[in-house]
């Protein structure tokens, strides 16, 4: 769960695109790279995934899954590859069976195997190449009366208290007795061999489901960075998970020939906290891709303006030398791809880019009087601003997966999605920056 942004407004936005697009101005197309991801993420099954999957299903299964006009729009954006996230489910912090739940009653439903394999499908059909990854969602689990968060799992527990840190903003209070991932606890060896033979057991499932589709990336699982560690060290991480990875990856790769990648918190690459388990999980297993879940930070604190592209390149210039040029360089032969990435079209969204608003209506701001929504001013600005860096450093990052994207019509889109703050671009003032740097990269320009 991300924390919720505060969005200013008076109005609404009634301003006219093609006016405003008119308004920014772009700089000259860099050189194409060779083999870029131009890609979008529909992310999960919820809001209008969930929605085009359950009358795909209710229609019996017979018309297409993916609306024309978001394949449409795909295209226009000179779009090559497509991400999909699949729910995982723990129910609280001492269930040790990792299962896929289908319920409508649970806040993420794992993708039916039939509506997993139509989006493969159609969005191959449509010349994309299709990126799956695991995640674990513990919605319910985090209310539960044994809470827990998914980010938490495979934390050995502070010294002193047996539990994870206290985070107020985001976890519950948790007992040492239910929290077995501690290497003390009566149930731990249990509880973790359990764990991680139901964890492998799904990852195998959708492994075989990428095989027989033709998906050509897959992720072992997102942000679960505590699980995803192959070393110990420190007074803190006791323990790791090395030989249970290990284990997972040749399970995989017995049933998925694609490449084969995890998805890390940016959280892991930037605070020296998480190593060496972090530091080293892409040498260790001989993962194919260096993936990573970049809702880097750009501010220390939320701007009450727009900041401009040049103040936040440098944000990301500073990100590129400190943290994401020497990871590169230390994983020499696995391309660094942005495998989640994406902003909020918020005044604030630099300070937190993850920073879900709040569930209500865009409204028209515009304090510095240059005629463009604030919100999608910001959005667009920190997107430029990425790509500028990505041009500076050419070949470091090769490219990023734009969250939330959902697969909708226009109609729906303008009418009811599309009038809210979102991670999506579409149609806001950020989808021309992309349409522009992705034709580039395509050759088009």
């Amino acid at each position: 769960m991300r924390p919720m942004a505060l969005v200013v407004g008076v109005v609404l936005f009634l301003a006219p695109r093609a006016a405003v697009y008119a308004q920014i101005d772009f700089r000259p197309c860099a050189l194409s790279l060779d083999r870029l991801f131009r890609a979008t993420h529909i992310s999960g099954n919820w809001a209008a995934n969930r929605e085009a999957v359950a009358v795909w299903e209710e229609e019996g299964r017979r018309k297409p899954l993916i609306p024309s006009d978001h394949v449409e729009w795909l295209h226009d954006l000179h779009v090559n590859w497509v991400g999909i996230s699949v729910a995982l489910h723990v129910d609280d912090s001492m269930d040790s069976t990792v299962e896929r739940s289908y319920s409508r009653d649970v806040s993420v439903p794992t993708f039916s195997d039939d509506a997993l394999r139509q989006l493969i499908r159609e969005f191959k059909e449509h010349g994309f190449n299709v990126y799956l990854t695991l995640a674990v969602e513990a919605l319910e689990a985090y209310v539960s009366e044994r809470p827990m968060q998914r980010w938490q799992l495979g934390d050995p527990g502070d010294p002193d208290t047996g539990v994870p840190p206290d985070d107020p903003m985001y976890a519950l209070p948790i007992k040492p007795e239910f929290w077995p991932w501690r290497p003390s606890h009566s149930d731990h060896n249990r509880f973790v061999r359990e764990f991680w033979s139901t964890y492998t057991e799904q990852a195998v499932h959708f492994a075989r489901i990428a095989q027989e589709e033709g998906v050509s990336m897959y992720s072992l699982g997102t942000e679960t960075d505590r699980l995803f560690r192959t070393r110990s060290g420190g007074d803190y991480w006791t323990n790791d998970f090395g030989p249970e990875l290990m284990a997972l990856v040749d399970a995989v790769r017995s049933e998925y020939g694609g490449v084969v990648t995890y998805d890390m918190h940016f959280s892991a690459i930037t605070e020296d906290w998480f190593d060496p388990g972090s530091q080293y999980l892409w040498e260790d297993l001989e993962l194919d891709l260096l993936g990573i879940s970049a809702w880097f930070p750009l501010a220390e604190s939320p701007p009450s303006t727009v900041m401009g592209v040049e103040s936040l390149r440098q944000e990301y210039e500073r990100l590129f030398d400190d943290h994401i040029v020497p990871l590169a360089a230390q994983n020499t032969g696995r391309p660094v791809v942005f495998l989640e990435y994406g902003t909020t079209d918020t005044v604030e969204a630099p300070a937190n880019p993850a920073g879900y608003p709040p569930d209500g209506e865009s409204v028209f701001s515009d304090t510095n009087g240059n005629g463009l929504d604030d919100g999608e001013e910001t959005q667009a600005n920190i997107i430029e601003a990425l790509f500028e860096a990505m041009d500076d450093y050419t070949g470091v990052v090769r490219g990023t997966f734009f969250w939330d994207n959902w697969i909708a019509n226009d109609t729906d889109w303008r009418e009811n999605h599309g009038t809210r703050r979102t991670f999506s671009f579409r149609e806001k003032l950020a989808e021309d920056v992309v349409r522009q740097q992705y034709a580039c990269w395509a050759g088009e320009l």
